[in-house]
């Protein structure tokens, strides 16, 4: 018989010994592990440029193939590939850097590699390129010539325009001659013969260099050829719309003196035509005489479509989890082109959501009096739902705009609108103080867009004036005038770094009624502008009650005055997850009631962040921000009781497309 205090013991004595056994294979394995870690591969953590007195830093670590890990990669680096130390990189490297010079005219530029040990781990490494760039070769003289009949020479050689060309050329006494420029030379001069219409003109340049003296004596030969006027304009592809319709969208007309520009603009029209798929404008091969013929292949896209929507937003407006449905809202529309056979565009399209629902239809006329100019016709019907104010509206009516884009970068528009209105408070169907029940609009309005050196969103200015006048003649139940401008500035910072900056503002400068309808007023909060605040609800506010007198919550009054400040860090993650990006803003904005409420005092602030995902319909966008100075009002404080919750100090934002 086993006694049981001996087998308790015994126990007791092997879970002792268990645990010394785990603790000393802890102990002797750990050494081991950290051992491993410090056998690590070296990698390049650094790199350091000395001797570049001619380039700048990053311009020269673009061309070379070693790298280092960004700060956000050096904060996960384990979790990174790559980075990896090879030193016969480096010496091609040092060949790169050396062949960026020569082709810059620093024949006697000297590169060489080092590696260095600047940080607590010894697999840290710090590549470090040393560069002597000696003296460049300077041009010494600069003489063009021109292999022409005399009267193309004077042509040439007396236009303003030419001789702008050859002031801006890289190619001047007393510069670095870099070989590397001299296509882009080439290219100049080529393209200012093309301005006066000369299609076939070619250049070359002769260099004849001193390499011990550091001195360049350039010839600059230019041979324009025929003078040419266009002739034809042949068109390939076509299948509904008459080839006379795409010619006379290229703009061209015969007998006109060839032109680069004409080219370039023929290819924009013809490309953003909404009956074709693509479009190229080109030269074919022909005779190079005194006449040019262009080519224009497309191919058409289908002549009805049938295209269907679906998405999700305006989370601010929902009461409760058991509206959920309310943020789903899908669009159909269906296409018809080459209307009558002339390029005319016909669609309708349903849009519908919990808080709208939208008819509308649009007739185009794409050609008014040229390529630039278009006509659209658009009557629809609305009915919307605004939850922040507080009122529901009913909008029936008709839209005329004439559009005209006089380039890629400046495009204007003037409308014409008129509608019948029927708006009523959204809960309980009480009418707002400043409301009226029936009330048509008839209004002008004119608005342009501008964007100077503009990609893409990360760099550049973009201007964006706004003018309304209403009841212009007397006609309609109100007549105002309504006038905004918004401003935005883009700067890259770093690679995948843009700080994007917008002002905006604007108001209603003249009414000859006292009071207006909410749907005309100004309002401010939302998902593009002030981010602490749900769509429209930044400002004035006036208190809501229930049937019973009890109060429910504060809904915004809207105003005659806007003004909204944005400034937002977007960057770019790609390198950890595909397609995804950050955002860090500061947005501040106020509504004022009347022009003499105007304070820049009033203004409140709302700070937050956000994620980015690059979609094929564009970026999807969450945002999250807290209010900074929220008033007692965006509290739900009323009258010194605290009807809100935490919820009322954030705002929390989904949709399609920058905030600005």
């Amino acid at each position: 018989m086993i006694n049981p205090q001996i087998n308790k013991k015994s126990g007791h004595s092997i879970a002792k010994r268990l645990k010394i056994a785990a603790f000393l294979f802890l102990f002797l394995s750990v050494p081991g592990v950290l051992h491993a870690q410090n056998e690590k591969d070296p990698r390049v953590w650094d790199i350091e440029i000395y001797g570049n007195d001619a380039f700048r830093d990053l311009i020269l670590k673009n061309n070379i193939a070693v790298d280092k890990p960004s700060v956000l990669q050096k904060l996960f680096f384990f979790t990174q590939k790559g980075f990896y130390l090879d030193e016969l990189e480096l010496r091609r490297d040092e060949i790169r850097i050396q062949r960026f010079y020569q082709r810059r005219g620093y024949n006697e530029v000297e590169v060489r590699y080092r590696i260095e040990e600047k940080h607590n781990r010894d697999w840290k490494k710090t590549v470090i390129f040393d560069i002597t760039e000696n003296k460049p070769i300077l041009i010494d003289t600069v003489q063009f010539f021109l292999r022409a009949a005399e009267s193309d020479s004077l042509l040439i050689s007396d236009n303003l325009e030419f001789r702008r060309h050859i002031r801006r050329l890289n190619y001047r006494k007393g510069r670095v001659y870099e070989p590397v420029r001299q296509s882009e030379v080439i290219s100049q001069m080529v393209g200012g013969m093309h301005e006066l219409g000369y299609p076939w003109a070619y250049s070359e340049v002769q260099a004849s260099v001193d390499t011990t003296g550091k001195r360049a004596a350039l010839n600059i030969i230019n041979t324009p050829g025929a003078r040419a006027t266009f002739d034809s304009v042949l068109i390939t592809g076509e299948r509904t719309l008459p080839a006379k319709y795409i010619r006379r969208e290229t703009g061209i007309k015969k007998g006109q003196y060839y032109d680069d520009k004409a080219i370039r603009s023929a290819q924009r029209e013809v490309f953003n035509h909404h009956l074709l798929q693509f479009a190229i404008v080109s030269l074919p091969e022909q005779p190079e005489d005194s006449t040019v013929d262009v080519q224009v292949r497309i191919k058409e896209a289908p002549l009805r479509s049938l295209q269907f929507k679906i998405g999700a937003g305006n989370f601010q407006s929902l009461e409760g989890f058991g509206d959920w449905y309310k943020v789903f809202r899908g669009q159909l529309t269906w296409i018809h082109r080459n209307v009558a056979l002339k390029g005319h565009r016909f669609s309708a399209s349903l849009r519908a959501s919990g808080f709208e629902q939208r008819a509308g239809l649009d007739y185009l006329f794409p050609y008014v009096f040229n390529t630039k100019s278009s006509f659209i016709i658009s009557p629809f019907f609305q009915h919307r739902i605004e939850r922040g104010p507080g009122y529901e509206v009913i909008r029936g009516g008709i839209t005329n705009s004439f559009v005209y884009q006089y380039n890629s970068q400046l495009t204007g528009t003037a409308s014409y609108q008129y509608t019948l209105n029927d708006q009523i408070n959204s809960v309980n169907q009480e009418v707002l103080p400043d409301s009226v029940i029936n009330y048509d609009i008839s209004s002008f309005t004119f608005n342009a867009y501008y964007g100077a050196g503009v990609r893409e969103g990360r760099q550049g200015w973009v201007f964006q004036p706004f003018l309304e006048v209403a009841g212009l003649f007397g006609e309609g139940s109100f007549s105002f005038q309504k006038a905004s401008l918004d401003i935005r500035k883009y700067t890259p910072v770093l690679d995948g770094l843009v700080l994007a900056n917008r002002i905006s503002g604007g108001g209603i400068y003249y009414s000859a009624q006292d009071s207006l309808p909410q749907d005309i007023l100004l309002y401010n909060g939302g998902t593009n502008d002030v981010r602490g605040w749900n769509r429209f609800e930044l400002g004035p506010q006036r208190p809501r009650f229930d049937d019973n007198g009890n109060f429910q919550n504060y809904v915004a009054q809207g105003g005659r005055v806007s003004f909204t400040v944005n400034t937002e860090l977007r960057l770019r993650i790609d390198s950890f997850f595909k397609g995804f990006g950050i955002a860090a803003f500061l947005d501040g904005g106020q509504v004022w009631r009347t022009w003499e409420n105007v304070s820049m005092s009033d203004l409140q602030f709302g700070l937050g962040g956000g994620l980015r995902y690059q979609s094929p319909v564009g970026p999807i966008r969450i945002d999250i921000a807290r209010k900074l100075n929220p008033s007692k009002q965006d509290l739900n404080i009323y009258q010194g009781v605290d009807y809100g919750s935490p919820w009322d100090r954030w705002g929390i934002h989904f949709s399609i497309g920058q905030a600005f």
